[in-house]
């Protein structure tokens, strides 16, 4: 990439990340997300009378925090724009499609990366009462950040589509919720013959896999395909709606 891309892609991408900050609602979302996920882990989890050094419940509960929170923070990337009418301000500055899509991508990535590392006080308070294993939160958490990437990316093009932010939220748990049952056991042995290959859709099986401290190239090449099928379906997009406006252009002039 060259210098003048990767600065055109830089001011999107802080344009967005500090987007989170300007108002009090990123800081609200950070604040729900830390609380509820302590909460979780502390309280229902059990972690007190457990005995076990293990994050296992916390990751184990992110997943389904992550139906909830990735929607509410991808839901405003796209169909804000729509509604503010800067969409079409954005698509004439000097910057591509692929640009606008993985600068809006990575700031969400960004936020999230924020949001997990602010749970970094529960490996440090294991670490202080027990001795656990580091490999197994490594994964946890590299699988964590992986897992709401791909999120990201689907809730990113729900954004587009929908165009609406509360659409946008909406249809994006259904997805989210959707991804994450594939893997529910009474969803695959409803399946029967067909569990293997939805467990293998499912993002649950790969996270639980990374979770365990297995660092598999399968897992790997699932969440990059993941990211990259939304991604390139939000191009596809955004390229056919260049093609409409493009077309209204002629029928005006």
């Amino acid at each position: 990439m060259s210098e003048k891309k990767h600065a055109e892609l830089k001011a999107i991408f802080w344009r967005e990340f500090s987007n989170y900050f300007n108002t009090p609602i990123g800081y609200i979302f950070l604040g729900i997300f830390v609380i509820v996920t302590n909460f979780l882990f502390f309280y229902i989890n059990n972690f007190w009378n457990i005995g076990i050094a293990t994050l296992d419940g916390f990751f184990n509960w992110i997943r389904i925090t992550y139906i909830f929170f990735i929607p509410a923070i991808t839901m405003r990337l796209w169909a804000e724009e729509k509604k503010s009418g800067t969409m079409e301000v954005l698509f004439t500055l000097p910057v591509t499609d692929g640009q606008a899509i993985l600068g809006k991508f990575l700031s969400a990535v960004a936020f999230l990366a924020v949001s997990l590392a602010a749970t970094f006080v529960l490996p440090l308070t294991l670490e202080y009462v027990s001795d656990p294993d580091w490999m197994l939160i490594i994964g946890g958490y590299f699988g964590s950040l992986l897992l709401g990437s791909s999120y990201i990316a689907m809730g990113l093009f729900i954004s587009w589509k929908s165009g609406d932010q509360i659409v946008a939220f909406l249809v994006g748990m259904l997805a989210c919720l959707f991804f994450f049952l594939l893997g529910y056991q009474p969803v695959l042995q409803f399946f029967g013959p067909f569990k293997k290959i939805l467990a293998y859709l499912s993002v649950s099986w790969h996270f639980d896999s990374l979770s365990r401290g297995l660092f598999d190239t399968r897992d790997f090449l699932y969440f990059a395909t993941f990211i990259l099928f939304f991604l390139h379906l939000n191009a596809r997009s955004i390229e056919k709606w260049r093609g409409e406006q493009e077309d209204l252009k002629k029928e005006v002039a």
